[in-house]
């Protein structure tokens, strides 16, 4: 259940419920999932990075048609998304339902006869009124034909073929679901991993047609949840398989990404990952910095950087 509340500027939006051009703050609030079949497969020790991100996803998305004007038939792009904990322990799972509430501003760019082509998205995370993370997005509105031949030339160059590895498996076919951090097979995403000489592993992003999780979305492209899930499972798998991390007490501290383009469902798509140097949170909490891209062919879909933090 979700709760939003708009904290209009302008006559306008405090009479009519819309906003003119200018950057306008709203309030959410929401429970975090408790028995959701992706969010909280798992050790659930954590809540999930997943959840908030999506909240700022529906709601920008929300208040871009309703607040905004912006026609629905402009496809929608979120050209970059990042989700961050600045504080670990409020993210921890207790044995109750946890409050999140975030405080959104907007802020209209490129507007064009009183209505935005895009918006810059600022949001602060709190779970149980504890201030504990950031969620920013750039969110892009498309014409339908600019739209259209973007996705025309991703097409055409997606169904080249990919060059990666041919030998070196890490894993001998899907890894089991312990070793991404989840506990049900039918949440892995990730197909049989490979290993480059440099260290860098190479693996498919595939989906299990029966898990409703991945069918829900109404785009005809990859949805965004299973690219958020392909690089958190590439990240946690590097990390325990190379860097030693107990995959089971991890959590992703940071996922900033930025993307190119739209993947295709109905062609192969590859995820990159290679790990910088350890890290040491505040705390003394060992944090793997993790590098990660998405590809179709020959054209780079997103890139990504997380950092797998390991709880004690």
């Amino acid at each position: 259940m979700h709760h939003l509340v708009h904290r209009p500027n302008t006559p306008e939006g405090v009479v009519l419920g819309t906003t003119g051009p200018t950057t306008q703050q709203f309030a959410v609030s929401a429970l975090l999932p408790e028995r959701h079949s992706l969010f909280n497969d798992g050790a659930d020790l954590f809540h999930d990075l997943h959840s908030p991100a999506e909240v700022l996803r529906r709601t920008a998305l929300f208040v871009s048609h309703r607040y905004f004007r912006v026609p629905q038939e402009r496809p929608a792009v979120f050209a970059a998304t990042e989700v961050a904990m600045t504080e670990l322990e409020p993210w921890r799972r207790t044995s109750g339902p946890a409050h999140l509430a975030m405080d959104i501003t907007l802020t209209p760019a490129d507007v064009v006869s009183g209505v935005p082509r895009g918006l810059e998205c600022e949001s602060t995370i709190h779970i149980e009124g504890v201030r504990c993370g950031t969620a920013n997005a750039r969110l892009v509105f498309l014409m339908p034909r600019v739209y259209q031949n973007h996705r025309e030339r991703g097409r055409a160059m997606s169904r080249s073929e990919f060059t990666g590895p041919t030998e070196g498996e890490l894993w001998a076919g899907t890894p089991a679901a312990r070793a991404v951090g989840r506990a049900d097979q039918v949440n892995v995403v990730l197909g049989t991993p490979l290993l480059t000489v440099e260290s860098e592993l190479v693996v498919e992003i595939v989906t299990d047609p029966r898990n409703q999780v991945f069918t829900e979305a109404t785009t005809d492209h990859v949805p965004p949840v299973v690219l958020v899930e392909g690089t958190r499972q590439a990240a946690l798998l590097l990390a325990g398989e190379l860097h030693g991390f107990t995959v089971g007490s991890c959590v992703l501290s940071r996922w900033n990404a930025r993307f190119q383009g739209f993947a295709e469902p109905d062609l192969p798509l590859y995820c990159r990952a290679t790990a910088a140097e350890l890290e040491r949170a505040a705390d003394g909490r060992p944090a793997l910095p993790v590098a990660l891209t998405l590809h179709q062919g020959s054209r780079q879909i997103a890139a990504v950087d997380t950092v797998v933090l390991q709880d004690y």
